[in-house]
């Protein structure tokens, strides 16, 4: 049994929710940031462009495991599948938000 995407605070519910992930920039700050594949992506602008590349080259579903919190961050583990080696597979990230958005997004 998974963990059910709308326990989590908004707007983190609905990042994992979305079955569109290149349609989710909105929900990041304007100057949110992202730290994935070690690569920061900042900035709207930036962020849209890193969901559109990872929804075309891996296309990835995710299925959340578990949440907690780490003071101000929340830290999602969640088993993701999709076309790249080695799928599924168990990451963790953590994601502040504040204000109705996402401020910051860190895969660990």
């Amino acid at each position: 049994m998974s963990f059910d995407p709308a326990n989590l605070p908004a707007p983190l519910s609905q990042y994992f929710a979305a079955s569109d992930r290149a349609k989710i920039a909105p929900l990041f700050a304007p100057d949110a940031a992202v730290l994935d594949e070690g690569q920061v992506h900042r900035g709207r602008e930036q962020i849209e462009a890193w969901l559109e590349s990872v929804e075309s080259r891996y296309h990835p579903r995710y299925e959340i495991a578990e949440a907690s919190q780490d003071g101000a961050r929340t830290i999602v583990t969640f088993k993701v599948s999709g076309t790249f080696p080695g799928s599924p597979v168990t990451l963790r990230q953590a994601l502040v938000s504040e204000g109705g958005k996402i401020q910051s997004l860190e895969t660990l």
